[in-house]
């Protein structure tokens, strides 16, 4: 019903949020795609989104592959957070989650933990009063966390302009957590933020205890609304004319030379006006045609044209497919795993593809792109097959030109990506379990890897595995050069590895029939000899 989109790691923006090697055992470390013993980002933030327009596209991707979802997207309360929030909602999120900087899980250092982030009450406020001030406040929620604790944050909360309140710490203490802060060493004494076997034995929550909590909560609330006569707590947002300086902290203020009559500072737009501003979010009519043909045909085999303004395809298939699968799963409980994607899709594309070819793409889904394709390509993909090869017409050498745009393969957790072409900058970050046959690539490709296979028959420009923690890359000697050595390391090729190669690079040209293929296959011993790099 709702995704969020974290733009920052936590409430410590840029150092909370990591999830100690200590704690990523056997089972973390397999829902993560990741290894055992390995540092996490938690969660891995979205190295693919630079700019307003990427965090757009991202948002269009979502609601393609799940027409109607709530997008939140979390953002840090910082120096600034009102235009940027200006900017996301221009960008169509649904909600946009304020994080003060007194949240957090507790895993990060002592200096973050004191001196990182803003209270969510400064965030919180100027974008409220940006919004209102831009008649944007209509078009979007406004949520806040950060040490919520009673009614009288809630209140304050809804004063400065807030809609929905998320709890952490304080629902953690009512299910047992007794702040031993020791969040990031896995020894938690109450069992909560632990895998460790022998701690979790402890943990004697019951949802019972947090639903008590929030009915304290909420009493407090009416309390507090009855008090200033309030009808519900919609009706407090913008009211900063029910607070006041307390003056008993006078002296204190007078001391730290703080002047706090921002908070007080008059919402212009109380009655918020409506703006005419809307981002259009409709599926396409690509994505609308393929999926109508799929509700027919149970394996789909169809070509289509495909032009750049046609984005996220097919990402409105890969949605309906995943959601059958999980119906099925419901149906039984959840406990036949093994129920996957069966049908059959072969899609031939020709033309030049938009933004998010192949997003999503799901086992059983095989798509094959006759032309080019911009950035994000098979973005999150878990399986199936996306082929991508000069148009038949084309006179371009594959190798030396470059066919999809930047942060290809970002994310993907399964699947096969044969490109018979150069690929952009960002290839396969945080590539964690799909294989990638490329004839080349621009800067910091496999950045963040944590599994998976890349093989790179070209030329690839600098920084290759910067912040790899997982899976293999093969490459030519020639890019030594340009690999990240404080992340990778060059081996020695064992005969699996040449067996390995083998196979790949043929299915590879069977797929792409490859000139570079062909060329290597026919002086594979002289190219690759055992024991060589």
């Amino acid at each position: 019903d709702e995704i969020q989109i974290k733009m920052a790691q936590g409430a410590k923006p840029g150092e909370g949020g990591q999830l100690m090697g200590v704690k990523v055992d056997e089972q973390i470390a397999k829902a993560r795609h990741s290894n055992i013993g390995v540092n996490l980002i938690s969660p891995p933030p979205h190295h693919d989104i630079y700019s307003i327009e990427d965090l757009k596209q991202l948002i269009y991707e979502l609601k393609q592959v799940k027409p109607g979802v709530n997008i939140s997207v979390k953002l840090v309360a910082g120096k600034n957070i009102g235009p940027i929030a200006l900017g996301v909602v221009k960008a169509g999120a649904d909600i946009i989650h304020i994080s003060g900087g007194n949240g957090g899980t507790g895993a990060a250092n002592l200096m973050s933990m004191k001196h990182a982030g803003l209270p969510w009450e400064i965030g919180l406020l100027e974008v409220h009063q940006l919004l209102t001030e831009s008649n944007m406040r209509t078009n979007v929620k406004l949520r806040v966390d950060g040490g919520l604790f009673t009614g009288f944050d809630i209140v304050m909360a809804a004063i400065y302009g807030a809609e929905e309140f998320d709890f952490g710490k304080m629902l953690l203490v009512s299910e047992g957590c007794i702040m031993a802060r020791v969040c990031e060493k896995n020894t938690c004494p109450a069992g909560i933020t632990t895998q460790n076997p022998k701690f979790k034995a402890r943990y004697q929550g019951k949802v019972e205890q947090i639903v008590r909590y929030l009915q304290y909560v909420a009493e407090d609330v009416r309390d507090f609304l009855a008090l200033v006569g309030v009808k519900n707590v919609p009706a407090l947002i913008g009211r900063t004319d029910l607070i006041k300086i307390n003056e008993k902290h006078k002296d204190l203020m007078q001391q730290n030379n703080l002047e706090l009559d921002y908070f007080l500072q008059e919402i212009s737009a109380q009655k918020f006006i409506k703006s005419e501003f809307q981002v259009d979010f409709a599926p396409n009519k690509l994505n609308l045609t393929i999926l109508a043909d799929a509700k027919v045909e149970n394996a789909l085999q169809k070509s289509y044209q495909i032009k750049s303004t046609d984005r996220a395809v097919p990402a409105m298939l890969s949605g309906y497919l995943a959601q059958q699968i999980v119906d099925k799963r419901k149906a039984v409980g959840f406990k036949n795993q093994t129920i996957k994607q069966e049908r059959k899709i072969k899609i031939i594309f020709k033309g030049s593809a938009g933004q998010g070819f192949g997003i999503f793409n799901l086992e059983g889904m095989e798509l094959k792109l006759y032309g080019e394709a911009n950035d994000s390509v098979a973005k999150g993909m878990s399986g199936g097959q996306i082929i991508i090869i000069p148009s038949k017409t084309s006179v371009l050498e594959g190798d030396r030109n470059v066919l999809v745009g930047n942060t290809c393969l970002y994310g993907a957790t399964g699947g096969e990506f044969f490109l018979k072409g150069v690929a952009g900058d960002r290839f396969a970050v945080r590539n964690s379990g799909a294989l990638a046959i490329i004839e080349g690539a621009g800067l910091h490709a496999c950045e963040y890897m944590t599994g998976g296979v890349v093989v790179i028959w070209g030329r690839a420009l600098k920084n290759i595995g910067a912040g790899m923690t997982g899976g293999t890359i093969y490459t030519l000697k020639s890019n030594i050069v340009n690999i990240n050595e404080d992340f990778v390391t060059d081996e020695k090729l064992s005969s699996r590895d040449i067996n390995y190669l083998k196979i790949i690079l043929d299915l590879y040209n069977e797929r792409t029939n490859s000139l570079v293929a062909t060329s290597t296959l026919a002086n594979f011993v002289k190219l690759v000899p055992l024991n060589s790099n």
